[in-house]
């Protein structure tokens, strides 16, 4: 469990505040917000996130963005161990973050790609030292931490609109795609009838809310495939809320032109070529 602090007072256009390498993380009430923009990631265990009146639950290898001032807490599933890495950053240049990376308040970032994920461990030695030349490469890293944040938006297919109801719509379908998702539900979450909602979402989106579900699920489910060997196709289908295994392999061919199955041997024999 490592942290360390930034004493530096030069204005740099990206500084970081603070950052952890496998932090046990305790609970923590914020009322007034945190001074600084911060990320925090689960390594192990599951974390619980309260912002207003959300609530969402934070998995290993998701992770979750916060601009300064807002007010939250967070606290481990039950009485496991919730252990997570995080870095704060601040700056000259930070108040163009907001809208590079089309932030509200908070952003969940539900599959982490592994250079995002590895960030923090692959650079936390530079991260700890004190000298002149190192704060500018601190500066740089965290440069490049928030293009990977916008890189992972982008690969994940994060998608924002206009509208404030098809935005509520997309980000309910983001934290719960792993739960059981209908229509009803989805009309219940715009505040209209399921004629409407879908109405709505669709001359937008361009695409019907359960067929923007049934995608996000799938990318949730190829991300899963690619990187997590441990889990079968069968967990797999699960985590990403298909309850019928059969079901989410035909529509998996069909969005991918391949089995999850034959997607992870690919995956693997390329992983053995390299």
């Amino acid at each position: 469990m490592n942290i360390e602090f930034n004493e530096s007072e030069k204005n740099y256009p990206f500084k970081f505040y603070d950052i952890g390498l496998n932090w046990v993380q305790h609970k923590v009430y914020r009322p007034s917000g945190f001074k600084y923009y911060h990320w925090l990631q689960t390594a192990r265990g599951v974390g619980h996130i309260e912002i207003g009146s959300k609530k969402f639950k934070l998995y290993p290898h998701q992770g979750f963005l916060m601009r300064p001032n807002v007010p939250y807490s967070c606290y481990p599933d039950s009485d496991n161990e919730w252990l997570t890495s995080f870095l704060t950053f601040e700056g000259t240049a930070t108040d163009s973050i907001e809208t590079f990376l089309e932030l509200n308040n908070y952003q969940l970032y539900l599959s982490l790609d592994p250079e995002l994920e590895n960030f923090i461990q692959q650079n936390y030695k530079t991260f700890s030292l004190a000298d002149y030349p190192s704060s500018l490469d601190q500066s740089a890293l965290v440069y490049k931490f928030v293009t990977l944040l916008k890189k992972n938006a982008f690969s994940n297919k994060t998608q924002f609109t206009t509208n404030n109801i098809n935005n509520s719509i997309i980000e309910y379908i983001r934290v719960h795609y792993r739960e059981k998702i209908t229509n009803q539900t989805l009309s219940l979450v715009a505040g209209y009838s399921v004629p409407h909602t879908i109405r709505l979402f669709k001359n937008e989106v361009g695409e019907t809310p359960m067929e923007y579900l049934n995608k996000f699920r799938l990318r949730m489910a190829k991300t899963l495939i690619d990187f997590r060997d441990e889990l079968s196709i069968e967990e797999v289908s699960e985590l990403v809320g298909y309850r019928n295994l059969s079901y989410f392999i035909q529509q998996y061919k069909k969005f991918y032109n391949l089995t999850p199955g034959q997607e992870r041997r690919i995956g693997s024999d390329s992983k053995e070529a390299k």
